[in-house]
């Protein structure tokens, strides 16, 4: 099985569903991409933190532009907001089938999961593990 995890930049929630999902399905291949990522993009330290504090421990990372070829590559693609999810189906109608709203796959609710990038402390560490915990609820599905 290959999930694919999106994001903005792919180097926030993304990578943390990534690390996540790695931690709790370890015989998957689980990877992450940006729609708008850099290379020059780094993780921020608070990331790591909050993995670390998981007892994630994470593997070094390059903030990675989503292509075509990863699309094609996963068995499943989820993405953190409907917005992302609605340009790429849009935009590459033919893996329309294997794409979720990450919560609508979690849940069964359209919700987005809102970027904590900007967020500090007890903030970040909030949606963080709103993060986990919807991670945790989709593994739960396969």
């Amino acid at each position: 099985m290959k999930i694919l995890f999106i994001c903005h930049a792919n180097i926030c929630r993304s990578f943390m569903a990534q690390e996540i999902a790695r931690s709790l399905l370890p015989q998957a291949e689980i990877f992450s991409r940006g729609l708008y990522a850099d290379p020059q993009f780094h993780l921020p330290a608070k990331v790591i933190h909050f993995l670390e504090s998981q007892h994630i421990h994470p593997a070094p990372h390059v903030s990675t532009q989503l292509k075509e070829e990863d699309l094609q590559r996963a068995d499943y693609i989820f993405c953190m907001e409907k917005q992302h999810l609605d340009m790429l189906t849009d935009r590459y109608a033919q893996y329309s089938q294997k794409m979720w709203l990450i919560s609508d796959f979690a849940f069964d609710q359209e919700t987005d999961l809102e970027d904590p990038i900007r967020l500090e402390g007890a903030a970040f560490t909030k949606q963080a593990q709103l993060l986990q915990k919807t991670v945790t609820a989709l593994i739960k599905r396969f």
